[in-house]
């Protein structure tokens, strides 16, 4: 090697100054050996914040600080979780990385727990406007006999293909199915009668998404755990909603407190992921702040193409996508 591959080298192995990203009031520092640093000093040449938590995520890295960082569990209710209703799957296996891997690793790095929640009060029901409604108030009807692909609508069908090569065409398309709604029997603000526990009891299951019914309480074991936060040195907080985003414009005392206490970094949980987690989840990120989906965190009841479209689109353009053990792996390593 001569003298200058050697010199060259060498220099290439001190640590570089890192990019700023960003605006002079709002910036990241990125490095290509440690990624994205959200910790959001004063300066980029200020003293780092200590201290510090490295994330790993689907693509670059990010670092983190406690201090400034809230882990956001969105809708995680009986409504949407109880096995009595007939919930079952991926919101259980979310509940599961939270209990076992996010909350206790949130609680160990001191950051801040917010619990998000359907909770109407009555002057809000009144109020809602009727997309909301539609939401809770109707049910969807597959009709298969309907169905298109949009390829053909627009040029139709190839006729000078072999059979087998237009069903490849036909799979190539986007087929569109027609989908019937028909009214429920009830809907916000009605009653869902008595609920069968299964161990031989029943409950009121209450008014539909009101605040202070069965039906709106958190999971009994996530119940739990929120109680216990609230005995903690940094006490959990929660905030109910009347739309599907917890911080869109029309409730801002979620975005009031997490601004007013300077927290700039939030990880998204809970259900479902294509609805109110990302709702709330992208007005946070045009509000300014970094957001984080914690996949294994979260979980929908709708196809599995809608959560891919979720991880995929939060990997960059809504922030980046890490997952409840990887938070447990970076506070384990945390630099302090």
């Amino acid at each position: 090697m001569t003298r200058e591959e050697t010199c060259s080298s060498y220099l290439s192995s001190l640590p570089q100054p890192p990019t700023v990203i960003g605006s002079p009031t709002n910036f990241w520092l990125y490095t290509v050996r440690d990624g994205f640093d959200l910790t959001h000093p004063l300066r980029p040449n200020s003293k780092p914040i200590h201290p510090r938590v490295k994330l790993e995520t689907s693509n670059t890295p990010i670092t983190i600080a406690p201090v400034k960082t809230a882990l956001l569990i969105v809708d995680m209710q009986n409504f949407f979780l109880s096995k009595a209703l007939g919930r079952d799957g991926t919101g259980h296996k979310a509940e599961e990385a939270l209990l076992e891997y996010g909350i206790p690793a949130a609680r160990a790095a001191g950051i801040q727990i917010v619990w998000i929640t359907w909770g109407l009060m009555e002057h809000e029901i009144e109020a809602l406007p009727p997309i909301v409604h539609r939401m809770f108030g109707f049910s969807t009807i597959m009709d298969g006999s309907a169905s298109y692909n949009l390829r053909e609508q627009e040029t139709g069908p190839s006729q000078d293909l072999a059979e087998g090569e237009q069903q490849k065409e036909r799979e190539s398309g986007v087929n569109i199915v027609s989908r019937r709604e028909r009214m429920t029997d009830g809907g916000i603000g009605d009653s869902i009668g008595d609920v069968y526990l299964g161990d031989g009891t029943f409950v009121d299951g209450g008014r539909l998404l009101v605040c202070d019914q069965w039906n709106t309480a958190l999971h009994p074991p996530l119940e739990e755990a929120y109680q216990n936060g609230l005995r903690t040195k940094v006490p959990d907080i929660r905030f109910h909603k009347n739309r599907t985003s917890g911080m869109c414009d029309a409730m801002p005392d979620c975005t009031n407190f997490l601004t007013g206490n300077g927290f700039t970094t939030l990880l998204f949980t809970g259900v479902n992921t294509d609805q109110c987690v990302l709702g709330t989840l992208q007005d946070a990120n045009l509000k300014g702040f970094d957001t984080v989906l914690l996949k294994d965190g979260c979980g929908t009841n709708s196809p599995d193409f809608t959560r891919k479209t979720c991880e995929y689109n939060c990997g960059k353009t809504w922030g980046f996508v890490s997952s409840c053990e990887n938070l447990a792996r970076g506070v384990e390593s945390l630099i302090a």
